[in-house]
């Protein structure tokens, strides 16, 4: 980032990429559709036990000479949205949560019909498990794992969705919030997707863990989010 910046969140503000002004009534995610036939409870009992991971753990990647400064690292680096979310106060005890990823862990098979399901190119799937008293803060993707697996670089990011799929049925305290919208009392099988670059945050603070599911790959034709259909089976 450039030196006068000492954060990502007012660099990415600079770029006038999106409004970021809370109180305007922007529409900055989209509604696919529900997946009809998801059955989560049977699924859920056969993930592997996981040790939870943090998102304000910085790795050795993200440093520069034994030290970490804002403006040696890339905008869409992870280092840098992780200063962010300790600058604001987040910690290793508020910003837990578990992964399962298919490019690393061996999931269940119906995780593979999700993702064929969602016609996506070079797809991968990943679960999600948060917690109650737990935050993924603010921040963006940056798809980089998405653009390699499908062997394209950063401008091609247009190229590339990532579709948010509710794998339960909403409970008290369950919050998304995509840009200005926050998402609530969604149904099992629920599908939602947004431009890549909008900021977004998901936390408990409820009392059920929450679980949800991404998938991200190359656009096709025969990607939900470009058809009508609304209801859909794996």
């Amino acid at each position: 980032m450039p030196k006068t910046f000492t954060s990502l969140f007012e660099y990415k503000k600079s770029t006038k990429d999106w409004h970021y002004n809370p109180s305007i009534k922007s529409r900055d995610c989209k509604y696919i559709g529900r997946i009809k036939n998801l059955k989560f409870n049977k699924i859920k009992s056969k993930l592997s036990k996981k040790k939870s991971e943090s998102s304000v753990r910085l790795y050795k990647d993200d440093f520069r000479n034994g030290k970490i400064i804002p403006t040696q690292l890339s905008p869409n680096s992870i280092g840098a949205s992780k200063l962010d979310h300790i600058k604001h106060g987040y910690s290793d005890h508020n910003s837990r949560y578990y992964q399962w990823i298919d490019s690393r862990d061996k999931m269940p098979t119906e995780f593979e019909k999700i993702k064929k399901c969602c016609g996506l190119d070079h797809a991968t799937i990943a679960c999600f498990k948060q917690d109650p008293g737990n935050t993924n803060p603010w921040h963006f993707d940056t798809y980089s794992s998405a653009l390699k697996r499908a062997g394209l670089e950063g401008k091609d990011l247009k190229k590339i969705k990532r579709y948010l799929l509710f794998l339960e049925d909403w409970d008290w305290g369950h919050i998304l919030q995509i840009g200005n919208n926050v998402l609530a009392n969604w149904k099992a099988g629920d599908l939602y997707t947004w431009e890549a670059g909008i900021y977004h945050l998901s936390s408990n603070c409820g009392i059920s863990p929450k679980f949800t599911c991404q998938i991200t790959g190359v656009v096709t034709q025969k990607s939900l989010h470009k058809g009508k259909k609304k209801s859909f089976n794996i």
